[in-house]
């Protein structure tokens, strides 16, 4: 498996980190990605491990995080202006 960190620009110019996780032999461009994006309460969705997502990804989808304002990853003013 394989990860990686993206950033994508929301519509008011601020840059939202992205953690994707992959098989290493997948080819991105024809893969189905499954997002999920949560930012509430100051809580932070760390990448890590989880047995629940090997299914998803041995049948060649992109699992994909993104870290929204109202999170704790990007400490307090990322949760505050979430």
């Amino acid at each position: 498996y394989a990860t990686e960190r993206l950033w994508a620009t929301s519509q008011d110019g601020v840059k939202v980190p992205i953690s994707l996780v992959y098989r290493r032999d997948l080819h991105h461009e024809s893969s189905p990605l499954l997002l999920y994006g949560y930012g509430a309460y100051e809580l932070s969705n760390d990448p890590m491990f989880d047995s629940a997502r090997l299914s998803l990804l041995d049948r060649g989808f992109i699992f994909a995080i993104a870290h929204v304002r109202g999170g704790g990853e990007m400490g307090r003013e990322w949760y505050e202006n979430g």
